[in-house]
């Protein structure tokens, strides 16, 4: 990060500084060993920085107005306020790729069509892919999943820029879905990308805040947010704030979180599918764009691992439905908002209609 590069450069400088102003040797040598230490961390952080691929969105601009949104939450970190709205634009260079204002009703859901109150329900959970992040409100996937179902059913659209599979499972854990048991939920939808695999152990800026979840034989158990663990165990706190700073240090140790974060991701949506059921008796549908054995080879050399991963979810008896099976022979153009990585309404209408045809008639 900028930052992390900028306080080395100050500690070089000031090092150097010391080897001309300072007395004695020793004070001489600290001052060279701190400005070669400095120099050394650059040197690691930017080679690191060279391996690590590009990430999605890299150049785009994004705010919101209110700025600091989604605002805080005692449960799960941050989600909207009930009967708001929130104004969101993106920029790349001088060009404007969307400004939309989001609107949220009195159950904190971005609004969907309105359904015959007696109609089935369908809940969408996840994170800006269900949210349809850069898309007017009737777009979204539960917006355009109504549609297909000529506006005969209720749709729901829970879903939360920055959240993970832990925000999903304590929402009903914590009982803030309870509000939907005496409707008729005929199916719990949600989406996963690679990026969960690191929001399960809070390797995010934003995700301090949120439920962090251990495994207690195979079973994922609340402890708390991360931040609480991270104030207890220093250590880990203290790896974790270097983590930021400096990618060589993230890299550390890197195989085998990710082997963690796959047991806590495989057990978090397990833990999902169960609730669904228990809460609903609903099946849970879940969407991915993420690598299978077709599309493996265009997710670069992390994908054989993916592959594994999505693999256990399939044995375990999830239900998927793939974005890539959907969208392959279609230009990226139409799929990808530009610039951005998120989802056109247009893929948000493929991907409806398939669920209406897995689901059935309303």
């Amino acid at each position: 990060m900028p930052s992390a590069l900028w306080a080395c450069g100050l500690a070089v400088l000031l090092g150097l500084v010391g080897v001309v102003l300072l007395r004695g040797n020793r004070w001489r040598t600290g001052a060279l060993l701190a400005a070669a230490l400095a120099v050394s961390l650059a040197l690691l952080d930017a080679v690191a920085g060279f391996l690590s691929p590009t990430p999605m969105g890299q150049g785009l601009v994004k705010t919101t107005d209110p700025k600091w949104w989604p605002p805080s939450d005692s449960v799960l970190g941050f989600r909207p306020l009930p009967n708001t709205e929130v104004i969101a634009t993106a920029t790349f260079g001088p060009e404007q790729i969307y400004r939309h204002t989001y609107h949220f009703d009195g159950n904190a859901a971005r609004v969907t069509p309105a359904g015959p109150a007696d109609g089935d329900t369908y809940l969408f959970l996840g994170d800006s892919f269900i949210f349809g992040q850069g898309l007017v409100d009737d777009q979204s996937l539960a917006a355009q999943f109504a549609k297909a179902n000529d506006y005969k059913v209720r749709t729901v659209n829970l879903g939360v820029p920055g959240y993970g599979p832990n925000h999903l499972v304590r929402a009903f854990e914590a009982g803030l879905l309870d509000r939907y048991k005496d409707q008729s939920v005929k199916a719990v939808v949600s989406w996963i990308i690679p990026a969960h695999l690191a929001r399960v152990t809070g390797d995010g800026s934003w995700l301090g805040s949120s439920p962090r979840y251990v495994l207690e034989n195979g079973v994922p158990r609340h402890t708390g947010s991360f931040n609480d663990y991270r104030w207890t165990h220093p250590l880990a706190g203290l790896k974790h704030m270097l983590g930021e700073q400096f990618l060589f240090v993230d890299a550390i140790g890197m195989r085998q979180r990710q082997e963690e974060q796959a047991d806590l991701f495989v057990a978090l949506m397990v833990r999902l599918q169960q609730l669904a059921r228990e809460k609903f008796d609903a099946p849970l549908i879940v969407v991915y764009s993420w690598p299978d054995e077709t599309s493996k080879d265009s997710y670069g050399t992390s994908s054989a691992f993916l592959v594994t991963v999505l693999d256990r979810l399939r044995k375990l008896g999830i239900p998927l439905l793939s974005v890539d099976n959907l969208t392959r022979k279609i230009d990226v153009s139409q799929l990808l908002i530009p610039h951005d990585g998120h989802p056109t309404a247009f893929t948000y209408e493929l991907i409806a209609a398939e669920l209406k045809r897995r689901l059935g008639p309303p």
